[in-house]
């Protein structure tokens, strides 16, 4: 028999065992924002993160490995122009400003052979997974 807690936006219940559905519930980092989504795949040998970072330009992101566990991407979005509006926005949703996040990963990886790749808002970065002593992160990984 599964468990039940009661849902704070109605009187409609869940299984606790049943996978969330709201992107809150997958924080990497408590109390920090997602200010864009991410998949991390965990392979045998390597560690894949797919960040979407819609409006971002490929020169205004960097991807730093802080230590052998966390991952920092972070980009500069550029938001729409004066121009572009056409008498003045009704609602402005798609500002400009820096997405930034940590990621936790799920093994410890190595800078060493990582791979990046951007194409149509979408970053991939591919990490080998560590085989023995862990080392000092700390280093950023350009964009290919």
């Amino acid at each position: 028999m599964s468990r039940r807690e009661d849902n704070p936006f109605g009187s409609k219940r869940r299984d606790i065992d049943s996978p969330p559905v709201s992107r809150w519930s997958g924080r990497d980092f408590r109390g920090l924002s997602a200010d864009f989504r991410v998949d991390i795949l965990d392979h045998d040998d390597e560690v894949i993160v797919v960040a979407e970072l819609p409006g971002a330009e490929e020169n205004a992101i960097r991807v730093n490995l802080l230590n052998p566990q966390t991952l920092r991407i972070t980009a500069r979005r550029a938001g729409p122009s004066e121009e572009e509006s056409g008498g003045g926005y009704s609602i402005l949703e798609r500002g400009n400003g820096i997405l930034s996040r940590l990621i936790r990963l799920p093994a410890s990886v190595t800078e060493e052979g990582a791979g990046t790749g951007f194409k149509n808002g979408v970053l991939e970065v591919r990490l080998r997974k560590m085989r023995g002593q862990s080392e000092p992160g700390g280093k950023e990984i350009p964009i290919e």
